[in-house]
C-alpha cells in the first residue's frame, strides 16, 4: 500500500474512533439520553428495538472479530444480509404498528 492511502486510511480511522470518544463522552454526561434507546415513543418496552440493536451488534463483533483474526474483512454471507434485512423489517412494521391511527372524520361515512 502506499503511503498516501495508508495516511489517509489511519487518518479516517481517527476520524471515527474521536467520533466514538465524543459520542460515549455525551452519554457519560447525560447530554445523550438513552431511555428510549429500546423504547417507543409512549415509553413501553420495544421487542422489536430491542432485537435489531442486539443482532446488530452481535453481527458488528462477529465481523470485527473475524477482521482482526484474519487482517482482512470477511465476505459478508448472504444469510446475513437476510438476517440483517428481516431484523431491519421486523423493526420497521413494529415502528408502523405502534403509530395511532389517525381518527376519523365525521364526513367519511
Amino acid at each position: 500500500m502506499n503511503i498516501p492511502l495508508t495516511i489517509l486510511v489511519y487518518a479516517i480511522a481517527f476520524f471515527f474512533v474521536g467520533l466514538e470518544g465524543l459520542i460515549i463522552y455525551m452519554i457519560a454526561t447525560n447530554k445523550i439520553d438513552l431511555n428510549y434507546l429500546v423504547s417507543d415513543d409512549h415509553g413501553d418496552a420495544s421487542l422489536s428495538r430491542f432485537q435489531f440493536l442486539i443482532f446488530t451488534f452481535v453481527i458488528g463483533a462477529g465481523f470485527l472479530y473475524l477482521t482482526v483474526k484474519n487482517v482482512t474483512f470477511p465476505a459478508v454471507d448472504e444469510g446475513v444480509l437476510m438476517l440483517l434485512g428481516i431484523s431491519g423489517a421486523t423493526y420497521a412494521i413494529g415502528k408502523t404498528l405502534d403509530k395511532p391511527s389517525p381518527p376519523k372524520s365525521p364526513d367519511a361515512q
